[in-house]
This record gives C-alpha cells, structure tokens and sequence, in this order.
C-alpha cells in the first residue's frame, strides 16, 4: 500500500475510534460517589494538570469553545468539584482550581484509568515496543494537524489540499 492509502487508512481507523470513545462516553461512571460522563472526567483532569488555568485556556487545550467549555465548568461547580474565581481588574475572566472534593474524585479517575490501561495492556497482545512506536505516531499526527488546523484550539483555517 501507498503511504497515502495509509494515511487514508489510519483516518479511518481515527474516525472509527472516535466512534468507539463517543458511545463509551455516553455512560457515566460513578468516581466515589459522584457521577461523571468522560467529558466531565477529563475536563476536571486538566483542571488538575493546569491548576489556576482559565475558561479560555482551558477551552484551548480542550478544544472546545468558549460557550461548551462554560457549561461544562458550570456542571463541575454544580458538583462542587471545582472553585471558579474571577480574575481582579476582569470580570469576564475566571481562574479554575479543583476544591477537595474534586481532588478526591480526580484522584479516582486516575486509579480507574491505570486500571483500564492495565486491563487493556493485558487483553490487546502488543508488545511495549509496538505501544511506544504507535503513540510516538499518533504524537506526530496531533501535532500535525493541530499545526495545520487549529489556532488556540479552535478550527482556523482549511489547508489547500
């Protein structure tokens, strides 16, 4: 096969994955007693990795918009998961902490997610060296089409094909 059937390929591949990941996401998981679909659940893991991160940073590194990523802060504070602080001298811009509670739960996603790796790692049959070549490739795609799509996390431009 030609490297452009095999990028035409792995779109695929991509495409189908997202599939996959989209209906798991749409059964919540109960993470010690607080009730979590996965856009929550990762969204409240970059809170985490970015303590003190903004709306608008966060809906960067999200890449989601500016309205999506709010209602998902709103349904965190709501759970009173996260702490959301105005910034002084700007009322339109608030910094994002985790409170107890939240780091409690975050604390509990990670042990479920080395848990699935774990389960995954045991089930999938490849070789560490396969993992690390696949993720090294999939680093070089994101890269790729952030680079050539994306400015500050949202869709900017169409590349001429």
């Amino acid at each position: 096969m030609s490297s452009i059937d095999e990028i035409s390929q792995m779109i695929e591949h991509l495409y189908t994955m997202e599939r996959i990941i989209t209906a798991i996401q749409k059964r919540p998981i109960d993470y010690g007693g607080v009730s979590l679909h996965a856009n929550e659940a990762h969204t409240l893991k970059m809170i985490a990795l970015n303590e003190g991160i903004s709306q608008t940073e966060l809906s960067e590194q999200m890449y989601r918009t500016k309205g999506a990523t709010s209602v998902m802060v709103d349904k965190l504070v709501e759970k009173g998961l996260v702490h959301r602080q105005r910034v002084d001298g700007d009322q339109r811009r608030y910094l994002l902490t985790l409170t107890d509670r939240g780091r409690l739960v975050h604390a509990s996603h990670i042990d479920r997610d080395a848990a699935h790796a774990r389960w995954a790692s045991q089930h999938l049959g490849l070789e560490e060296a396969e993992l690390k070549t696949a993720n090294e490739a999939l680093s070089q795609i994101i890269a790729f089409y952030s680079q050539s799509y994306l400015s500050h996390g949202a869709l900017a431009t169409q590349p001429e094909y």
